[in-house]
């Protein structure tokens, strides 16, 4: 190995052979901070500083609404991913019960999560477990009386809290809102796997 000195880095580069290595500082930067995105749909006059903002508050939101859901689990006495599989059930009348898979796939939760969830619940005597007549081995989940009982005392708090959070939104744009959210969870799957690699 030796040492040489790069005066365009103004830094001794170590050198194997005719092999140097690259760090961190080796990267050019050209500006700083860096774009945080390239597509040029997405910049106002070249610049990220509009999509940046639009991620936080994205992100305020989520977290906002996350707070929203995480007070009215405490109000029927059970957690967050408890109220979700509730409501998840409670959305599902005319077709009745409900899977443990199908329930996993609809709240992007795994199996084990669920069956683990759902046992707490029907401890409480909010949810029931039902045969599947063509599997024994499998069941669907119900809501028990005591389940909808808990469901409708919080459905007034429910709209009111909805009423508001979404009072800017017209139909237009519940519409639009509606079938961006879903491509968004689409790209947004996809965004993470590259950002775990």
């Amino acid at each position: 190995m030796a040492l040489y000195w790069d005066p365009s880095r103004l830094r001794f580069v170590a050198s194997y052979g005719h092999l140097a290595t690259q760090t961190s500082a080796d990267v050019p930067m050209t500006s700083f901070p860096p774009k945080t995105v390239s597509r040029r749909e997405l910049l106002v006059d070249g610049s990220d500083a509009a999509f940046r903002t639009l991620v936080d508050d994205l992100s305020h939101f989520a977290s906002r609404l996350q707070q929203i859901r995480d007070g009215l689990a405490r109000r029927m006495g059970v957690t967050t991913p408890q109220y979700s599989i509730l409501m998840a059930l409670a959305r599902r009348p005319e077709e009745g019960a409900l899977g443990i898979k199908a329930l996993a796939e609809s709240l992007r939760i795994s199996v084990p999560f669920v069956v683990n969830e759902t046992k707490k619940l029907e401890r409480l005597g909010l949810i029931g477990k039902l045969p599947v007549a063509e599997d024994k081995r499998k069941v669907d989940l119900v809501l028990t009386d005591e389940g909808r009982r808990a469901i409708a005392a919080v459905g007034a708090i429910q709209r009111e809290v909805n009423d508001v959070l979404f009072s800017s939104v017209d139909e237009a744009s519940f519409h639009e809102l509606s079938k961006l959210t879903r491509d968004l969870l689409v790209s947004a799957g996809q965004a993470l796997t590259l950002s775990d690699e």
